[in-house]
C-alpha cells in the first residue's frame, strides 16, 4: 500500500507579541508589497496592515507595563473577573449592580453627585472645588453682572477661625485687580488694615486718641455739592444730606437711649441742624459738632418752639429735656471722645482701597462700638452716593464698589431698634452700583429678638443675599439655616464634618513640628445661590505664596512665636542644682 507524499511545510504567518496575534515579518513585508500594487487586493492588504499596526501598539504597551509593574500579561489567564493568578486582581465575587427604571424627574433624586459641580470661571479664584478639584470663581459683583445673581450681595457664615475673614480678603483683593474701590467699613479686629496696606490703600483710624469722626460731617456728599451745575440736583443732594444727618444722629440716640426717638424728636434735630446752617454760620467745610446741635436745641427759639408744638419756653424746655439728655449723653464721656469732634480723617476713594480700622475701641464697649460701626456704614455709604453724582453730571467715571459689612452681629446687638438702621443700609446697594458682603458668626445672631417682626427683619439680611457662603458650623446651624436655604444630606455631612476639630493625639507634641496647625476644615465653604433645591458648589480656598509672604491672611499674631517663647521662659526659671 502506498502512502501519500507529505506536503511541504509552509511558514507561520503569524505570531504571539504580548499575548497577542500579530503578523510576521516575512507576512508583513508580501502584504505590504500587495498593499502597494492597488486594486480590490491592495485595499485588502491595507486593512489589513491597519488592523496589524493596532495590534502591534497594544502588544508593546502591554509588554511595558508588564516590565514595569512585573506582572507577565502574556501567560496569565483572563477571565470574564480579571486576570486569574499571582497579582492578576481576579475578583472571586462580582456583586450586580442594582438597577432601576423610572421618570427622569424620580431618577433626579438617585444620583449620585450630592453636591454641585459645576463652576463657572467668572469672577475671583477662591479656590478648587472640592469633589473635582477645578478652578472656583466667585465674587458678587461679578456674577451679578454676567445674570447669576440678582442683586450683588453675598453673606459669609462660618464658625471663628475657619478662614472666613482670609475668603473675604481674597474676593477684596480680586475685586481691586478688577477696577472696583473697596471699603472696609469698621474693621474691629483688626482683619482688614494689612491688605489694605499692602494694596496701597487709606487706612483711618477711629478710637480712644487715634481719631474721630463727626456724625454731623457732610462727607463726601457735601463736598461736590457747589461742583454740580444742575440746581435740581443740588437740592437733591442738599436733601440727602440733612436727611442723612437726623438718620445718623437718631440712631446715636437710640444707642444711647436703648430706645426709639419720637417723631418730633427728630422734627427738632432737622430744625437745629437747618439754624445751625441757616442763622449759625456753619458750611459744609466748617460743619457744626453735636454740641452745637445741642446749644441750639437747649437755646430754643420761636421756630424750634413751633416744631415742638409748645406754647411758652418753660414747656418747651421740659418737652426737650428727654432730648436734650440724650444729646449730653453723645457730648460727654466715651461717646463724646469718639463723635464730638471734627472727623480726623475724611475717606478718600480715590485710593484702591479703605480701611476704618476701629480696633482700638474695648471690645466691652458694644455700644460704642455698635455706635461707631454705624457711622462708618452711613459715611461709607454717603462717599459712594457722592461718586454716583459726580458720575451722572458728568464730572467723574463711572465706579463700582465693595463693601464689606463685617461683624454685622455687633450692631444688632445692641437692640431691636437698630434693625431698621442696618436694613435701610443693606438695601442700598444695587442703586449705588456697590456689591455687599456681609460676615456672622451664626444665624442665632439675627434671629434673637423678642419680638416676630424685628426677627423676621433681621433674617432678611441672608434672604436679600442672593449668594451664600457656608463655611464650618455644627448640625444645630444647619437646622437653623434651612428655614432660609435647603441643603441636601450629602451637604449638611460636609459642614458639619468640616467643623469638627483635629482628634488630640501625641503626634501634635513632636517638637520637630512645632508649628499650630490649622483644623482639618479651614478654608472649606459651600457656596449657594437662590433658594431652590439646586446643590451648592463646595470648594477649599489655598493660601497662595505671595499671600503667605505677604502675610495679610494672619490673623493670629499675638500666637506668633509663643511656643518658644514659653519655653525660652520655662527653661530661664527651671530650679538649678
Amino acid at each position: 500500500m502506498s502512502r501519500a507524499p507529505a506536503r511541504p511545510h509552509r511558514p507561520a504567518r503569524t505570531t504571539r507579541l504580548g499575548g497577542i496575534t500579530v503578523m510576521t515579518r516575512e507576512t508583513r513585508e508580501r502584504t505590504e508589497k500587495t498593499a502597494a500594487a492597488g486594486g480590490l487586493a491592495g485595499w485588502w492588504a491595507r486593512t489589513l496592515l491597519g488592523s496589524d499596526d493596532h495590534r502591534r501598539h497594544t502588544a508593546t504597551r502591554r509588554v511595558a507595563d508588564s516590565q514595569r509593574d512585573g506582572f507577565d500579561r502574556t501567560t496569565a489567564t483572563l477571565t470574564d473577573r480579571g486576570y486569574g493568578g499571582l497579582g492578576g486582581g481576579r475578583a472571586a465575587v462580582v456583586p450586580a449592580t442594582p438597577e432601576w427604571r423610572s421618570t427622569t424627574t424620580q431618577v433626579a433624586g438617585l444620583w449620585p453627585f450630592a453636591v454641585g459641580a459645576s463652576a463657572p470661571v467668572v469672577g475671583v479664584p477662591v479656590g478648587a472645588h472640592y469633589v473635582t478639584g477645578g478652578p472656583v470663581h466667585f465674587d458678587p459683583m461679578s456674577w451679578f453682572l454676567k445674570g447669576f445673581l440678582t442683586a450683588p450681595i453675598a453673606f459669609v457664615l462660618a464658625l471663628n477661625g475657619y478662614g472666613k475673614s482670609s475668603l473675604i480678603r481674597r474676593i477684596a483683593t480680586g475685586a481691586v485687580a478688577a477696577g472696583e474701590t473697596v471699603l472696609c467699613l469698621g474693621d474691629t479686629k483688626p482683619d482688614y488694615r494689612d491688605l489694605v496696606e499692602v494694596l496701597g490703600g487709606q487706612i483711618v483710624d477711629v478710637g480712644y486718641g487715634h481719631g474721630t469722626i463727626n456724625p454731623l460731617a457732610v462727607g463726601a456728599l457735601g463736598t461736590i455739592l457747589d461742583k454740580l451745575p444742575d440746581p435740581g440736583m443740588r437740592r437733591q443732594v442738599a436733601a440727602r444730606i440733612e436727611a442723612g444727618q437726623v438718620t445718623i444722629v437718631a440712631g446715636l440716640i437710640e444707642l444711647v437711649r436703648g430706645s426709639r426717638v419720637e417723631d418730633f424728636e427728630e422734627t427738632l434735630i432737622a430744625a437745629g441742624l437747618r439754624e445751625l446752617y441757616t442763622h449759625r454760620g456753619f458750611t459744609a467745610q466748617h460743619p457744626p459738632l453735636l454740641s452745637d446741635l445741642l446749644t441750639v436745641i437747649a437755646e430754643g427759639s420761636e421756630e424750634l418752639m413751633r416744631f415742638a408744638e409748645e406754647d411758652n419756653e418753660h414747656a418747651y424746655r421740659a418737652g426737650t429735656k428727654t432730648l436734650r439728655r440724650s444729646l449730653r449723653a453723645l457730648c460727654e464721656g466715651p461717646f463724646g471722645e469718639v463723635f464730638n469732634g471734627h472727623t480726623t480723617t475724611p475717606l478718600n476713594l480715590s485710593t484702591p482701597a479703605v480701611c476704618v480700622d476701629v480696633s482700638w475701641i474695648p471690645e466691652g464697649d458694644v455700644k460704642l462700638l455698635a455706635a461707631v460701626l454705624m457711622v462708618c456704614w452711613s459715611d461709607g455709604f454717603g462717599a459712594i452716593a457722592a461718586a454716583h453724582t459726580l458720575a451722572d453730571a458728568g464730572l467723574g467715571p463711572k465706579r463700582t464698589f465693595e463693601v464689606v459689612m463685617d461683624e454685622i452681629w455687633r450692631v444688632l446687638g445692641a437692640g431691636e431698634h437698630m434693625i431698621d438702621r442696618v436694613d435701610a443700609l443693606t438695601r442700598l446697594n444695587r442703586r449705588l452700583g456697590t456689591g455687599l458682603i456681609m460676615c456672622s458668626h451664626t444665624i442665632k445672631d439675627l434671629a434673637s429678638f423678642d419680638s416676630q417682626a424685628s426677627q423676621h427683619k433681621a433674617l432678611g439680611f441672608v434672604e436679600r443675599a442672593r449668594a451664600k457662603i457656608i463655611g464650618p458650623v455644627p448640625p444645630e446651624e444647619v437646622q437653623r439655616l434651612r428655614s432660609v436655604m435647603s441643603f441636601s444630606e450629602t451637604e449638611k455631612m460636609l459642614l458639619t464634618s468640616w467643623a469638627a476639630p483635629r482628634p488630640p493625639s501625641d503626634d501634635l507634641l513632636d517638637d520637630q513640628q512645632p508649628e499650630r496647625r490649622a483644623p482639618p476644615g479651614t478654608g472649606c465653604f459651600l457656596l449657594k445661590t437662590g433658594e431652590a433645591d439646586q446643590p451648592g458648589i463646595p470648594f477649599r480656598m489655598v493660601y497662595t505664596p505671595s499671600e503667605r509672604a505677604a502675610g495679610v491672611h494672619n490673623t493670629n499674631k499675638r500666637f506668633d512665636d509663643i511656643d518658644s517663647a514659653a519655653t525660652t521662659f520655662e527653661r530661664n526659671t527651671r530650679p538649678h542644682d
